[in-house]
């Protein structure tokens, strides 16, 4: 996590250009039903920041909620009903802009993805990691909910496929909203985060949750480290909270390049709990974009997209 503070004068400078794009994201018209027919949902909202990386097929536009921005970025064509939507929370230091451009958003979104990338305040998340800074939880936690009900209210997106994942700081702070609301999600991630010893996650809801972490990650050991669990220590954890029976199985996944790196998924046949165990991986987002900050955080797996597999497991495709 201290690393990522290497990020933070780049991550100033974006989020401003964020906020300066930022509009009022309320003058979209609302349904309770996108396929009832009445008053269809789109997408929409203000301009986004022009440093987005925006391939063909797919858009990006900003929304104002709680006086925070919302970066969207999406497919070009309308949904033919109400879409699943991943959330995207970034790392210490970081912001939405930056995060979408490291997991190459926008080439996902022109495959069909939904996601949303919300802007914290300050340089993190209020998520009970000391590195966050001091602050009320509970304000981040009313924010992600007012961007999901912004989301399923003003947008074609399906309230029942609504999911949150996040990067470092900001996997902390996706694990500690599901364990708040935990009815608001179908599913939720961490990349390179551990459920700290100090959040209490008893609730088998929602029951699709992965972890991906890299053996070789110094800011959050894969064997934990103080208040930080031991990745299969939540696992177990996980799958005690859903009740699940049976024989975890440890697979290694077949490779897909030679970049000194293996995985392993962790998981009890037919529980909704995953782990994906990024052998030789650093303090990284398997599947994304290489640059000078990811590289002094240790490799980048490119034998699994941390991304695509969320969206597949979440979404249900």
């Amino acid at each position: 996590m201290l690393a990522r503070m290497l990020a933070a004068p780049l991550g100033a400078a974006l989020l401003l250009a964020v906020s300066a794009c930022g509009g009022s994201g309320d003058s979209s018209p609302s349904s309770a039903d996108l396929s009832a027919g009445s008053v269809a949902r789109s997408f929409s909202g203000s301009a986004a920041p022009s440093i987005l990386n925006l391939p063909a097929g797919s858009q990006a536009f900003i929304r104002t909620v709680d006086h925070r921005t919302v970066l969207y970025v999406v497919p070009d064509s309308e949904p033919t009903g109400p879409a699943p939507l991943m959330i995207v929370l970034d790392y210490l230091g970081g912001n939405p802009p930056f995060m979408a451009n490291l997991i190459q958003a926008g080439l996902h979104a022109s495959k069909g993805m939904v996601l949303a990338f919300p802007a914290h305040e300050g340089v993190s998340w209020i998520n009970g990691v000391p590195l966050s800074g001091a602050g009320n939880q509970q304000t981040d936690i009313d924010f992600l909910s007012d961007v999901i009900t912004d989301a399923t209210t003003n947008l074609p997106v399906d309230a029942a496929k609504v999911s949150m994942t996040g990067y470092s700081e900001g996997g902390f702070e996706a694990d500690l909203f599901a364990c708040t609301k935990p009815q608001m999600l179908v599913g939720f991630g961490m990349v390179a985060a551990a459920q700290l010893n100090t959040t209490s996650c008893t609730t088998a809801t929602p029951g699709k949750r992965m972890i991906f972490d890299g053996t070789n990650d110094v800011e959050v050991p894969y064997n934990g480290m103080g208040a930080l669990q031991p990745e299969e220590t939540t696992l177990a954890q996980w799958e005690q909270n859903e009740s699940c029976n049976g024989t975890e199985t440890a697979t290694t996944l077949p490779g897909l390049v030679s970049d000194g790196t293996s995985v392993v998924e962790h998981r009890m046949p037919g529980c909704g709990a995953i782990l994906y165990q990024i052998v030789n991986g650093g303090h990284t987002w398997p599947g994304s974009e290489v640059t000078l900050t990811t590289i002094l955080d240790g490799t980048t797996s490119q034998n699994i997209d941390a991304t695509q597999a969320q969206w597949d497991y979440f979404s249900g495709k």
